[in-house]
């Protein structure tokens, strides 16, 4: 009876689960990582191994879409910290923390995560380009940014002159855990990032996702 009584919770706890709005769309989505620093990758070759991954995999046939980030959602990883923004007055004992990730052109598209003002990232956004970031809805409120959000100006951590340029804003999406709410959160391009020692590729498809699940390895072994 005990066991029932488990198993029954757990069923309606998954149900309520698969009824949560994540803010971004699952189906016919799939993901996988690779640590390429872990066999010894400098950080250029890492870089490269990337690119080439987004390339092969958007040439399959039926995938739609292809991004890479840095951090996995729903995944339990939390990166950010405090961040100063332009027209926000910092004080001690005012909570200025706010979630990051870092991901790569087409990120909110792959995602079916919808873009409310301003821009995506693109290819313009590399190393050596201005520094740029695109922010949710919770972000813009937390900062009392309001619908003037693009434009402004922020900067990681609370120190240092405002140089990141926010190009956009986006809906209000889970971060690390399902039943937690979106926390305020800034996205930088990862081709930015001169040391990311592992990246998450998302691929949507038109076909049926178990297709691509069972091509993703040959893929990524065809290219090393």
């Amino acid at each position: 009876m005990a066991l029932l009584v488990s198993a029954g919770l757990f069923t309606r706890s998954m149900a309520n689960l698969a009824r949560q709005d994540l803010g971004f769309e699952v189906e016919r989505l799939v993901t996988f990582g690779v640590s390429p620093e872990r066999n010894g990758y400098a950080p250029a070759r890492s870089r490269a191994l990337y690119a080439q991954i987004e390339r092969e995999l958007a040439a399959v046939p039926g995938v739609t879409a292809v991004a890479a980030a840095r951090v996995p959602v729903l995944a339990g990883e939390n990166w950010g910290g405090d961040v100063s923004v332009e027209g926000f007055r910092r004080a001690p004992g005012v909570n200025t923390d706010a979630r990051l990730n870092r991901v790569g052109p087409g990120y909110f598209r792959a995602l079916g995560l919808p873009l409310l003002a301003g821009r995506e990232f693109t290819e313009a956004d590399g190393a050596g380009a201005p520094k740029v970031a695109v922010v949710n809805e919770a972000f813009a409120r937390k900062f009392g940014l309001g619908r003037a959000a693009v434009g402004r100006r922020m900067a990681e951590g609370g120190d240092g002159p405002l140089d990141v340029e926010i190009v956009g804003v986006v809906r209000d999406a889970k971060y690390n855990q399902v039943r937690e709410a979106a926390p305020p959160q800034f996205f930088t391009p990862a081709r930015q990032d001169t040391a990311a020692g592992a990246m998450t590729f998302y691929a949507r498809t038109a076909l049926r996702a178990d297709d691509l699940v069972r091509r993703v390895p040959g893929l990524v072994k065809g290219i090393d």
